[in-house]
């Protein structure tokens, strides 16, 4: 009881912040909007305002308090009080899926958490309307859904269904609860040996299960590898999945690239820190080999504490990964084994050619450091309730999800679009949908600062935070601009200085 009245007057704090002093809003409203917004039945709402006046009395006429009250009982998430204290009572639902949190959101598209009818938690990649009108990154979202979706390995983020809902582009994903290693290397500073060799043992085994699908990652970061669960002293009861392989190329999807726009010359992808010195050159003649090179600099960081290059200027960066070798690790600790160094040498080599041709067998090397030889294959079970959802898919999914253009199957397959609409056998459940998109109120609008419905530009990540982001940010972009136009000046310069200094001196005696 203790605990859900500090809850309250936490979130009646915040909430009175975010409502500024809005003065329309009563209790009676909000349990109106609570009503439109069918995120409970009316019999269950009508309970919950009983016991809300029976417990509360004087105080039962504040409506920031009533939000916070529902938020401690679990009635609503404290995403959906925020929309329903200011006044909204659409964009709560995704066709079969309740919106239970916003994640974050991003250049392309945007992450929610969302809850199946079943009762499953997933996490939705939404593409908004506006994004959906450039022909591009409609593509590239499309493309990244189809191939989420064939992925089976559980050392890989795993997509499980693409659809579309009025104007709204979305792809159903596992939603993870855990932490990523670029969080992990905030907290800790870095790893023990055994921890890191593991971790990244890992990494590569997902890594193996791409190549097999002729996928190259290319941005492999910290912030795009999370651990499952969330560790508390050790990782060595985690597991490691690789995050956002979108960006990747898949090989026999190179020509779709190239018609489409999708990579193109000039494009820097993936992260100074961690980038193959190949890929800094041409990012669309990397191989697997690049990813290795990635992961060796992230075993790198996980030892040492920081990345094999550290620099802010991002031209010297990627001149150092191709020119210079990292400092030794028995630097930083004297005790690394020496066959660990050379296994990094050879994951971290500046010639493709002189690296491990595929992960598997970078893999191999590193399972003499593990603590009990290689790392046992588990099979993962898959609990009953995603297993009922996993049927479901098969069975109702698809024709579910249509649109004018057609919709996708759950193995990202194009279907022609039904030319008449499927009556449910549920009427009940109909009802209890909410209506389609309007102008006015999308599936997912978010109230602006003044209470204005906004359409939604997202991606990101709570525990997924930090793998939103792939390739480079503007400013970092800016920076690498205005790096390689001072070294042209600076280039121009000596040459100047050079050839008056020679027209200056007298000619050398013969």
């Amino acid at each position: 009881m203790i605990i859900i009245i500090n809850q309250i007057d936490s979130y009646t704090h915040v909430a009175s912040h975010q409502l500024g002093g809005r003065m329309d809003l009563t209790v009676q409203k909000l349990y109106d909007l609570l009503l439109r917004s069918k995120l409970l039945d009316a019999e269950e709402a009508q309970k919950l305002f009983v016991r809300w006046n029976q417990e509360t009395r004087d105080k039962a006429k504040d409506p920031v308090r009533f939000a916070a009250w529902l938020v401690a009982n679990k009635y609503v998430t404290e995403y959906q009080a925020t929309l329903l204290t200011r006044g909204f009572s659409d964009g709560f639902f995704l066709d079969d899926y309740r919106i239970l949190d916003r994640l974050g959101k991003g250049r392309m598209a945007g992450v929610y958490r969302a809850e199946h009818k079943l009762g499953q938690v997933v996490a939705i990649k939404v593409l908004p309307p506006s994004k959906a009108r450039e022909p591009t990154l409609l593509a590239r979202f499309q493309r990244e859904a189809r191939l989420a979706i064939k992925l089976r390995h559980p050392n890989v983020v795993r997509g499980f269904h693409m659809g579309v809902s009025g104007d709204l582009h979305y792809l159903i994903m596992e939603f993870l609860e855990g932490i990523t290693l670029e969080e992990l290397l905030h907290r800790r500073g870095k790893l023990p040996v055994r921890e890191a060799v593991r971790l990244i043992y890992q990494a590569l085994k997902g890594l193996a299960y791409l190549h097999e699908l002729g996928v190259v990652h290319r941005d492999l970061k910290p912030a795009n590898l999370m651990l499952v669960p969330t560790p508390t002293d050790s990782t060595l009861s985690c597991i490691l999945k690789i995050l956002d392989v979108g960006l990747g190329r898949v090989f026999f999807e190179e020509t779709d690239d190239e018609k489409t726009g999708l990579t193109r010359e000039g494009m820097l992808l993936g992260t100074p820190d961690y980038m193959a010195p190949e890929q800094a050159r041409d990012p669309r003649s990397t191989d697997i080999r690049a990813d290795i090179y990635s992961l060796g600099c992230v075993l790198y960081h996980l030892i040492t504490g920081q990345p094999p290059f550290p620099d802010t200027n991002l031209i010297n960066q990627m001149i150092r990964h191709a020119t210079e070798p990292p400092k030794p690790l028995s630097e930083f600790d004297p005790e690394i084994p020496d066959g660990l160094e050379q296994i990094l040498g050879w994951m971290m080599a500046k010639e493709p050619t002189d690296r491990y041709p595929t992960p598997q067998r970078a893999a191999k090397a590193l399972e003499v450091f593990l603590a009990a030889g290689a790392e046992p294959t588990v099979a993962v079970e898959i609990d009953p309730q995603m297993q009922k959802y996993l049927n479901w898919l098969e069975v109702e999914a698809t024709p579910r999800s249509t649109s004018p253009s057609g919709s996708y199957s759950p193995d990202g397959e194009r279907i022609a679009a039904p030319r008449v609409e499927r009556k449910s056998r549920n009427k009940a459940k109909d009802s209890a949908q909410p209506a389609k998109p309007t102008a006015q109120a999308s599936p997912l609008s978010l109230p602006t600062a003044r209470g204005e419905p906004m359409q939604v530009e997202l991606i990101a990540v709570p525990s997924l935070a930090s793998s939103a982001e792939s390739g480079v940010t503007r400013r970092e972009l800016f920076m690498f601009i205005l790096g390689v136009g001072s070294g042209l000046v600076a280039y121009a310069l000596g040459n100047l200085l050079a050839g008056w200094q020679s027209r200056s001196q007298p000619p050398e005696p013969k």
